[in-house]
This record gives C-alpha cells, sequence and structure tokens, in this order.
C-alpha cells in the first residue's frame, strides 16, 4: 500500500464524521473570550520583551512602497465540509468567465493607486509634521506658563517687601522735596486793612501731614476725574476760571483741554509741585486771600471742590465774599462738600480727614451765598450709595411689609444718603 492510499485511508472516517454531522449547527465561536485569550497573550509577550510598550500605539506607519492591487482568481475557494469541493467548483468557472473584466478592473485600481500614492505619502508626512509642531507648541506654552507663574510670584514677593519697607512714601516724599522748592507761589495781596498777606507757613517743628499721599489713597486721581466731569457743564464754555484748592489739577487740566482759560491755587505745595510739574498754570498759596486779592469782575467762575469743611466760619465767609467781587456778571461759584444729611458721610468718612474742621448743611452753604448776593443758588446732591451697600428693602404684600419698607427706606436716606453735594450759586447778570 502506497503512503498515498494509507493517507486517503487515514481521512476516510473524518470525512465519514462529517458527512454524519452536516445536519447539526456549528459550534458557537465565544469572541470575547477569544479577544480576552489575545489580550492576555499579548501581555505575555510585552512582559517577555517580544516588543515594546509602543507598538499598538501612536499613528498607523506607511510601507515604504505602496500597496498592490492584484485580481488572485486562485482565492475563490470553500472550506465548507461536504459540499465546499462543489462550490469551489462554481467559483472557479464563474471567476474564469470574468477573468478579463476583473482583472482589468484590478488594474486600472492599480494604476488609481498609483497615482495617488504620493500624495497620500505627502499627506502622511504633513500630518506627522503638524503633530510634531503641535507637540512643540503646547511643550512652549507650558514653559511658559511656568514661567508666567514664576514671575507673579516674585512681582507678589517684590510687592510685599515694597510695603514692608515702606518705599511708596519714602519715593513720594523724595520727588515732593524738588517739586515744593519749584513750586510758584501766588502774589502776597492785602487784606481789607491793607496788610500784606504772608504766604502759608509751616507747622511748628517742620512736619505736616502728606496730604498727596492721602489723598492718593482715599480719592485716586480716575476717581476724581470721572467725578468732576460733570461740573464741564458750568464751566466748559467759560472764559477764565479758577480752580481754589486744586489738588493735583485734574478739573484744571480738562477744562485746558475745552479752551478754558483755567488756573489753580493750592495751600500745599506738593499738589502745587506736582501739578506745575505737569505743566499747569497752578500756584501755591493761600486760595482765600488769592481770590480776594483778584480784580473786581475778572473771573467767569470759580470752583472749591472739597474746600469749605476745612475752613472756620470767617474764612468761609471771606470766599464766598471774595468770589461774589471777583465774578464778572453772570459768573459762577461751585462749591462742593461732604454731606451731612448722610450719617456715614458727616459722621464716620467725614472725620477720616484730620484738617476736616466741621461739615456744613447744604442749606446753609446756599444761604451764605444768597445772603453775598448770589442767585439762582441750586443744590445738587452727589455720591449716591450703592444699592447693594445700603440696607435691604423688605418685600412680601400686606400693610406691615409696606410700613417696614418705608422705615426701611427712611433709614436708607437718613444713613446712606448722599455722599457729597455742591451748591451752584451765580451772579446776576
Amino acid at each position: 500500500m502506497s503512503a498515498v492510499e494509507t493517507a486517503r485511508q487515514t481521512r476516510k472516517p473524518e470525512q465519514t464524521v462529517s458527512t454524519e454531522h452536516d445536519s447539526e449547527p456549528p459550534p458557537t465561536i465565544d469572541v470575547d473570550r477569544l479577544v480576552d485569550d489575545l489580550r492576555a497573550r499579548a501581555a505575555h509577550l510585552r512582559a517577555g520583551g517580544a516588543y515594546g510598550p509602543e507598538v499598538g500605539t501612536g499613528p498607523v506607519p506607511i510601507a515604504s512602497g505602496r500597496p498592490q492591487v492584484v485580481f488572485r482568481p486562485q482565492l475563490g475557494y470553500s472550506s465548507k465540509p461536504g459540499i465546499g469541493k462543489v462550490i469551489t467548483g462554481v467559483k472557479q468557472v464563474q471567476l474564469r468567465l470574468l477573468f478579463h473584466v476583473l482583472n482589468d478592473i484590478a488594474q486600472q485600481t492599480d494604476s488609481a493607486v498609483g497615482d495617488m500614492w504620493p500624495k497620500v505619502a505627502e499627506a502622511h508626512d504633513r500630518a506627522l509634521q503638524f503633530a510634531a509642531g503641535l507637540e512643540a507648541e503646547a511643550a512652549e506654552r507650558v514653559r511658559a506658563q511656568r514661567d508666567i507663574s514664576a514671575l507673579s510670584q516674585r512681582i507678589d514677593a517684590f510687592e510685599r517687601r515694597v510695603e514692608e519697607l515702606q518705599l511708596g512714601p519714602r519715593l513720594a516724599r523724595l520727588e515732593r522735596a524738588p517739586r515744593a522748592a519749584a513750586a510758584p507761589s501766588s502774589a502776597p495781596s492785602g487784606d481789607a486793612l491793607g496788610t500784606p498777606a504772608a504766604p502759608p507757613a509751616p507747622p511748628a517743628g517742620g512736619l505736616r501731614i502728606d496730604y498727596e499721599s492721602f489723598e492718593g489713597r482715599y480719592r485716586p486721581e480716575e476717581a476724581v476725574r470721572r467725578h468732576q466731569e460733570r461740573y464741564l457743564e458750568y464751566l466748559g464754555d467759560r472764559g477764565r476760571v479758577l480752580d481754589v484748592g486744586c489738588g493735583r489739577g485734574e478739573l484744571v487740566e480738562m477744562l485746558r483741554e475745552r479752551g478754558v482759560d483755567a488756573t489753580g491755587v493750592d495751600l500745599d505745595p506738593d499738589f502745587a509741585g506736582l501739578a506745575a510739574s505737569r505743566g499747569l498754570p497752578v500756584v501755591h498759596g493761600d486760595g482765600i486771600a488769592h481770590v480776594n486779592g483778584l480784580p473786581a469782575g475778572s473771573l467767569d467762575g470759580i470752583m472749591a471742590s472739597h474746600v469749605v469743611e476745612h475752613l472756620e466760619a470767617a474764612e468761609l465767609l471771606r470766599l464766598i465774599h471774595g468770589a461774589a467781587d471777583a465774578l464778572a456778571p453772570g459768573g459762577v461759584l461751585i462749591m462742593e462738600t461732604p454731606n451731612p444729611e448722610s450719617l456715614v458721610a458727616g459722621s464716620v468718612n467725614f472725620h477720616r480727614d484730620l484738617t476736616h474742621r466741621r461739615p456744613i448743611h447744604p442749606d446753609t452753604l446756599a444761604f451764605l451765598c444768597e445772603s453775598a448776593g448770589f442767585t439762582g443758588v441750586e443744590i445738587l446732591r452727589l455720591s449716591p450709595v450703592p444699592d447693594d451697600e445700603r440696607l435691604p428693602v423688605p418685600s412680601g404684600d400686606g400693610p406691615d411689609a409696606e410700613v417696614l419698607r418705608r422705615i426701611v427706606g427712611k433709614l436708607n436716606d437718613l444713613v446712606y444718603g448722599f455722599q457729597d453735594y455742591a451748591v451752584v450759586a451765580h451772579v446776576p447778570s
């Protein structure tokens, strides 16, 4: 018996068994179990060093040579038990009949792939370059973020150190010294008896309040500018305007930007020197003496913002009557001051400034202007307290709720009323 016959005899029982079970369904394949088994084998191979952790991750590499599209009729077979040979024969007959058609399609497809492959490779290279660029940019952003964080920490530490050393006030004092020496002084003027008025003398011992720093903390320059813009309505079209107690010169600068011949005078040499260093026509001197020394009718407007609360009664009268004489017919006098109608303004914030003498009621200031001959006197109530800082108004219905709302409203007006007011008085035309 030959080896071939032996092999045939050996296969006969298997074929017989398969034929006997053709009617039985094929066994079910447990795909999940198969996947788990493959993963376990891959993990075992990876642990054994068969391949590194990078295998299976990242972009799929493209082969250096392009793929070939070929018609392979030899793949037309069937492995089904029993009828596999019959199916294979039918497939082979069909493929022979369609060989020229399918082979032509394969050749055309292969040609198209050949034409597109360089572009695909180029796009792949560009994608890799773009990904590398993104990674580099991300790394650069991370480094920049670290640098910004480190710089922010250094700035915070520096600011804390500056605050500890109080360098701000020290530098301010160094800057004020040359400004005060260079600040122009107003010319001495005589009082009603002809006695020359000397420039204000510093307090005994040469010590005085650092008022420039004080104002910088509680009345910042930008806040003052926004607040005083309302007075451009009254002074913006005037000829000559004097700002008494002009401070840093915010209003003088705004008026001059609008073509008004505005000047200023301030008792504090720091403010006068600061304004003069900015090129503003501001002099150091006593504002009351300055006003009373001006020729009659020489001004069209006088502003005194937060000045009168620093004055004694006699000084206030001298300022108002001197303004009435210095203003031309149709001129306007504006005086702004803290509003004592508000308990917060008149009894709390007012005493923050050591140079304040007493708050003045708006009715009193208006009466003094009328007594000096001014007409058309009006009171402007300014600087309302934001709603979120006032007492909350209760809601609800019913008579009790309405009474409670009226009580809270009156308390808000009394405690958190307008913080400032201004008296606007006109010289008769």
